[in-house]
């Protein structure tokens, strides 16, 4: 099955000319009452002009998702997004079901096995969800997109939920991999933010020094220490070869992935994680960061509406940068992990098709916005919004990302079926010292056996 864009390029040309217009650009009119929309809502609804505007039995649609969590920088928009779809189309019920992000991994493979999904889930795009659309577990949406559904999304933004040329889910944000630094603590210590890795070495051995744990990571919850490990493969390697290697087009036994375990490696055995990180959850080890106390957070764009929350301690304090680039890597600056990847796909089994579409479009449409505006994501869409409402760390992150060559899917995502779980838990074995860098890459390359 061939997959369509790992690299996010034309994205970026979508983004800028978002980010460019913020300035002039004011929120979408509100509607006045059930029934009237606005004008990007109205795209949205050009599904079916009889689920639209006629009258309707009732019908229930079950959505599961992961963003159930009061914390996460989406709940309030996932409220707020159903909550208006429901005012809009009042025949149309949809219940959610939340699970924790690993969780929810386990939850939803087993469901597609089982062929047992909801109507709707929530999941990511590239090897992913690779074996549900093998399984024909998922619906081709290519139909109901020429109604100018496409002309409001930025390029490239359907390119992961892409397969064998044809579109299987919608996605609404693009997220990046990003060093969130406190620069106050950077300042107060009289410490240099890192730009290289022998910048972030020196950084982490004078916190140390003062007592003041580095970074944050949970051991728990392995897809944060694979956030970590991810940015540094790909300054070592650079896009190209990571996505080749992880394709099965490549090798792990090139000399740049010894590079970023060992790399890794002297960073866990430097301390610059916490002391028994390995029991604690991401809520439990992102707290010392919140409460302004470690300087340094590495993990998706969605920190930056955590931590402008208004009950924030850390709110002006916090600004976001590139992994520190590797001086013998061959990554730069302007690559990133992550991506368009965050996608809604609809059950191809489900009763009501034009329903599930209907809501899956005017969703994901939606939550570009929203999302953008609460700092949880980048738009996909072509939305408008007043940058006065954004908060300056999603700003920045905006600015960051302008001159992105590309974005590299995240190992978890890109990795197909249990080469996924032989990563992370090849990554955790590392982590705790259970294996060398060199064990760590021979395990690796058993995904190819």
């Amino acid at each position: 099955m061939k997959l369509k864009g790992v690299k996010f390029l034309s994205a970026i040309l979508g983004l800028s000319m978002v980010i460019g217009s913020m300035g002039c650009a004011t929120a979408p009119e509100k509607k006045e009452a059930a029934g009237q929309s606005t004008q990007s809502e109205k795209g949205a609804d050009n599904t079916s002009s009889d689920v639209a505007n006629a009258e309707q039995e009732e019908v229930t649609l079950n959505f599961w998702h992961i963003w159930g969590a009061e914390t996460d920088a989406s709940y309030a928009s996932i409220k707020k997004v159903i909550a208006d779809f429901q005012a809009e189309y009042p025949h149309i019920k949809i219940k959610e079901d939340t699970t924790e992000n690993e969780a929810y991994k386990t939850k939803i493979k087993a469901s597609a096995a089982a062929n047992e999904l909801p109507d709707l889930f929530s999941t990511w795009g590239g090897g992913f969800s690779k074996p549900f659309i093998e399984a024909n577990r998922v619906l081709a949406i290519d139909e109901y997109l020429n109604d100018g559904t496409k002309d409001r999304l930025v390029g490239g933004a359907l390119a992961n939920v892409t397969y064998n040329d044809k579109v299987y889910g919608m996605t609404f944000g693009l997220s990046c991999g990003a060093m969130f630094v406190n620069k106050e603590l950077f300042e107060q210590n009289n410490i240099k933010i890192p730009e290289t890795y022998t910048e972030l070495i020196e950084a982490v051995k004078a916190f140390k020094a003062l007592g003041i744990t580095p970074m944050s990571v949970s051991g728990k919850d392995v897809w944060t220490i694979a956030m970590y490990f991810d940015a540094m493969a790909l300054k070592a390697a650079g896009n190209d070869k990571i996505v080749s290697t992880l394709t099965k087009q490549g090798t792990f036994e090139d000399p740049e992935f010894l590079n970023a375990a060992t790399k890794f490696a002297e960073l866990v055995s430097l301390g610059a994680f916490p002391e028994g990180a390995a029991g604690l959850s991401k809520d439990e080890s992102d707290l010392p960061f919140l409460e302004g106390k470690v300087p340094m957070l590495f993990n998706g764009s969605w920190t930056a509406g955590t931590v402008y929350r208004e009950d924030s301690k850390i709110q002006d304090k916090i600004i976001p940068i590139g992994f520190p680039v590797f001086e013998d890597g061959k990554g730069n600056k302007n690559e990133f992990t992550g991506g368009a990847v965050d996608a809604i796909m609809v059950n191809a089994n489900t009763k009501y098709k034009e329903e599930a579409v209907l809501f899956q479009k005017y969703f994901c449409e939606n939550m570009a916005r929203e999302t953008y505006l609460a700092g949880a994501y980048l738009p996909a869409w072509k939305v408008e919004v007043d940058e006065s409402n954004i908060n300056p760390v999603t700003v920045d992150l905006a600015k960051l990302t302008s001159e992105a060559e590309g974005f590299t899917l995240w190992w978890d995502t890109l990795l197909e079926g249990q080469d996924t779980q032989v990563y992370l838990n090849t990554l955790q074995e590392l982590f705790l010292g259970g294996v060398t860098p060199e064990q760590f890459v021979e395990k690796l390359q058993t995904m190819y056996e």
